[in-house]
């Protein structure tokens, strides 16, 4: 029998990430957390259980924030909306469809995507279903609300926009992926009437919002082993727009700023990521596939500094908190580093199951979820010092 090529990938993936978590137990155990000299503490707000958490990591479902609300799923289908400062449960909706995608929150709307191709889109008030569109496969990246579209990206290679006025689909883009890729999906980013996305070729591109006509492609990464398993070269790190400037990285690959109007290059630096990036007016911070944390200067690229403190603990992508990053590690602990140094001055320890996708901050919180389902709110340290 000839699979089809989702069950085909997943089958290799499964064997791939067995064979290579054998592999780290063995020769890249996770470093042990040195003491360090706490600048601030971290107290919690609360915590609350948010459904069935996604203990493998193989799904994205980050929360999303819109105004007071934190809006959260889990992989069996609940959607919840807490209040941000109180943990109180504003609404709940349950979709009955395992949920892969993660959630965005815009324009008064929610949108998840399903492990049964499907993106549901719900009133972002009151939770709820409002309608859905049905894709070709399942949908592992946040989708995109913009410009009155919503942008879902899926990993078999495809982009489709509907209009939010009509619900009717507007355009749609294929790609041929290869055979063998990292479970996982570059979510589009839509700003200013262009749409931004990754590919498992490790390509990157630049679509026309409304017409979805392509207006450039660029290399991210590039094929460098002999073996089909090195040859992998996803992009499955959103892209990051800051000032007229698109900031990406690959897996095996690059990290890269370019010209956002044309696809030129400004820099380009070895790296190998499969989390978010973080950029802000002077730096680009990245967690590479070993664990480093590495600042570049935002301008040349050239690195400023590594911190190695976090080998093979899995850490997060990391979040900004004024003049320090966040990350999480797969122990159940929160770091803050310095953004000059690359140094711990703070850490908590939320739970033992993991941290599973990059913290959220506000200017009152900092928000995390775990990989067993539960929501930690946070108050931000930092800021009774951002109100003086």
């Amino acid at each position: 029998m000839i699979l089809g090529w989702t069950q085909r990938i997943f089958t290799l993936l499964v064997v791939v990430t067995l064979l290579a978590a054998c592999a780290d137990e063995v020769v890249n155990p996770p470093k042990e957390l040195a003491d360090i000299e706490e600048k601030f503490s971290v107290q919690s707000s609360w915590v609350e259980v948010i459904g069935q958490g996604d203990e493998e990591k193989f799904n994205s479902l980050s929360p999303a924030l819109w105004q007071d609300k934190i809006i959260t799923a889990d992989v069996d289908g609940l959607i919840t909306a807490f209040d941000i400062k109180s943990g109180k449960v504003i609404w709940e909706t349950n979709l009955k469809q395992p949920l892969s995608g993660g959630v965005t929150a815009n324009a008064g709307l929610v949108a998840v995507g399903t492990k049964n191709a499907q993106v549901h889109v719900l009133d972002v008030n009151d939770g709820k279903q409002l309608w859905h569109v049905n894709v070709t496969t399942e949908v592992l990246a946040k989708p995109a609300i913009s410009d009155g579209r919503l942008v879902v990206r899926t990993p078999d290679g495809r982009i489709f926009a509907y209009s939010l006025a009509t619900q009717k689909q507007e355009w749609f883009y294929d790609r041929i992926i290869p055979n063998l890729t990292l479970r996982g999906t570059s979510a589009a980013v839509a700003t200013s009437g262009v749409v931004i996305t990754g590919f498992a070729n490790g390509k990157m591109a630049a679509f026309n919002l409304r017409t979805g006509d392509m207006l450039w492609e660029q290399s991210i990464s590039a094929p460098r082993g002999s073996s089909e398993i090195s040859r992998i070269v996803d992009v499955d790190s959103t892209p990051v727009v800051y000032s007229n400037y698109l900031y990406a990285a690959g897996f095996n690959g690059f990290a890269i700023a370019m010209d956002l109007t044309n696809g030129r290059y400004l820099w380009r630096e070895d790296a190998s990521v499969t989390e978010e990036l973080l950029v802000d007016a002077r730096r680009v911070y990245l967690v590479d596939t070993k664990g480093r944390i590495v600042a570049l200067d935002r301008i040349t690229g050239e690195e400023v500094w590594t911190q190695e403190g976090l080998l093979y603990r899995k850490p997060t992508g990391a979040a900004d908190n004024q003049d320090y990053v966040v990350v999480g590690d797969f122990e159940g602990y929160l770091h803050w580093l310095d953004k000059s140094t690359g140094e711990f001055v703070a850490r908590i320890h939320l739970d033992r199951y993991g941290i599973g996708g990059t913290p959220i901050v506000t200017d009152e919180h900092v928000i995390a979820t775990t990989r067993y389902g539960y929501i930690h709110v946070l108050e931000n340290p930092l800021a009774t010092s951002s109100e003086e």
